[in-house]
């Protein structure tokens, strides 16, 4: 445990670092309050602080209270001394925002064991900041599982209609275009009765990792279910999008695939949405241009 000494007294800071050390403890020392301050900016820094009150520079209060307006989840643990006798020096000191308070000259024994317990809750609120960090990171993983479609790592259908929802409002509030694009694999049922589900999960995996290269950051690409996917793209007209599911379509059958011996390629219903649609009517006409496409032949783009 390393601990900062902020003292301007040279007897008193050379006394206080030679117990600390011989306790055990790594010290930090300031001849003053701004060279404390100076250290205590630092990124890494001392968590536990034994401030003079009085210093040239920043004095020990105000140090306090600027630790407790930046402080986050690791707090310090702050110990004033003064050589003040007030009966009010304890009561300003813990005001400040410090956690102990110790008089001048100081009993060896009391100051160890002030400073022992200004350890252990140090070490508390570090042990206590990590899983604080652990519980966020794990909160942001779980959420970013419910939100992605396991096999492929595109958005899921829940994540995708949350999206779709507030997409289209805003489409509408400000009159941008709004388009989808509605994609089933062709034949995909051949591929995982003849070679496999395994086969025919890398063949999946293939075209997802297709579609993440071929759209934009603001677009959203969605496994809709099986080997059905839906791309949304905010302020795009069916033209553009037209254009972007032809794109697709022709790279994805000119790239055989590494997994399956068997040619696969993809169907592309393409709409925009017009006055009147609401999340359902808009979804029910890209799925009518994907069943039409679908219908004349496959391996084709088809708008409404």
């Amino acid at each position: 445990m390393n601990i900062l000494i902020a003292e301007d007294d040279a007897p008193s800071r050379f006394m206080l670092q030679s117990l600390l050390t011989k306790w055990g403890y790594d010290v930090t020392v300031a001849a003053d309050g701004d060279e404390a301050w100076k250290i205590l900016c630092d990124p890494v820094h001392p968590l536990l602080v034994i401030l003079d009150w009085l210093m040239p520079g920043i004095e020990g209060p105000e140090i306090v209270r600027r630790l407790r307006m930046k402080e986050g989840n690791n707090p310090h643990y702050v110990i004033i001394m003064t050589s003040g006798t007030s009966e009010n020096s304890l009561a300003l000191a813990l005001d400040s925002g410090a956690d102990d308070f110790i008089t001048k000259p100081f009993n060896n024994s009391e100051l160890r064991a002030r400073v022992n317990v200004g350890c252990r809750i140090t070490r508390l609120h570090e042990a206590l900041a990590e899983k604080i960090y652990k519980l966020e990171s794990a909160t942001e993983t779980i959420f970013e599982l419910a939100r992605t479609d396991e096999l492929t790592g595109l958005h899921n259908r829940r994540s995708f209609n949350e999206t779709f929802t507030l997409v289209l409002s805003s489409a509408r509030r400000h009159g941008h275009p709004l388009s989808l694009i509605s994609i089933d694999l062709d034949h995909f049922k051949t591929v995982n009765d003849t070679y496999g589900h395994t086969i025919g999960d890398m063949v999946l995996k293939e075209f997802s990792d297709l579609l993440k290269d071929m759209v934009r950051i603001e677009d959203v690409a969605s496994r809709w279910g099986g080997e059905e996917f839906i791309i949304m793209l905010p302020n795009t007209a069916s033209e553009a999008a037209a254009a972007l599911a032809e794109r697709i379509r022709s790279n994805f059958e000119q790239q055989p695939s590494s997994a399956s011996p068997f040619a696969v390629t993809a169907s592309f219903g393409v709409a925009q949405l017009q006055n009147g649609d609401d999340e359902d009517s808009l979804i029910r006409r890209v799925d009518d241009a994907l069943y039409t496409a679908k219908r004349e032949g496959r391996n084709r783009v088809v708008t409404v």
